[in-house]
């Protein structure tokens, strides 16, 4: 199973593999993206996850995303984010 996700100025969707799992969290999703597309050498920025049908935005880092969503991600300065949704 797997969750699709995209950037905003991406074309295509990507997928990640969530290990035959039902769901998985936005914590854990972001951890995966990060590693999957490089982004662990800088730290200058956080991912910001929003459902790619409805537009709701993920703000809870527990929240879990369905296998089979997909997602839009955001890329937005470090420290933009409360940290209280961390």
């Amino acid at each position: 199973m797997s969750i699709h996700f995209k950037f905003r100025s991406c074309p295509s969707f990507d997928s990640v593999d969530i290990d035959g799992r039902p769901s998985i969290s936005v914590r854990e999703l972001r951890l995966k993206i990060i590693r999957r597309k490089n982004l662990n050498i800088c730290q200058d920025f956080d991912l910001v996850f929003s459902d790619a049908l409805s537009g709701q935005e993920y703000n809870d880092e527990n929240f879990q995303i369905s296998s089979g969503s997909s997602v839009i991600v955001k890329r937005v300065p470090a420290g933009t984010i409360p940290s209280a949704t961390k």
